[in-house]
């Protein structure tokens, strides 16, 4: 009995888990401008560890679709780890598209739901950074 409930219990355990990263329906471009603090396109120029299962990228702004002007070098703070815990690694010089969160007291943050949809495999990118820039109005 005991070796049942604890086999249940791991279970409600791991499969909780498995839902921690649910990022939802295909996103529009005016949703995710909306929801985000900061949208933008960048060379991600550096990673660094700052603290376990978490990192802190620092960008080079180089398409501003909310928040920071072209130009601008931000932090984002994310999760590191596997994507199936919404965490994500930008690849230094190349360059990235995402939704981040922000507030007052904390800077930029991302997780993979913040930049999932931009990813080219997903085939969304092209269609919605060109909504973005209607958006933004600048076509």
């Amino acid at each position: 009995m005991r070796s049942v409930l604890a086999g249940l219990i791991l279970a409600s355990l791991l499969s909780g888990a498995a839902q921690a990263c649910s990022c939802g329906p295909s996103p529009t471009a005016a949703a995710i401008r909306q929801s985000a603090g900061a949208v933008f396109t960048g060379i991600a120029l550096s990673s660094r560890r700052a603290a376990p299962g978490e990192a802190i990228t620092t960008f080079k702004v180089t398409e501003s679709f909310k928040g920071p002007a072209a130009g601008a070098m931000v932090r984002v703070r994310h999760p590191d780890g596997s994507s199936a815990s919404c965490g994500i690694r930008f690849t230094t010089g190349q360059s990235h598209t995402l939704a981040a969160a922000a507030t007052p007291q904390r800077p930029l943050s991302a997780n993979l739901c913040s930049v999932w949809m931009f990813l080219p495999h997903v085939g969304l990118s092209e269609k919605l950074i060109g909504e973005l820039r209607v958006l933004r109005g600048q076509p």
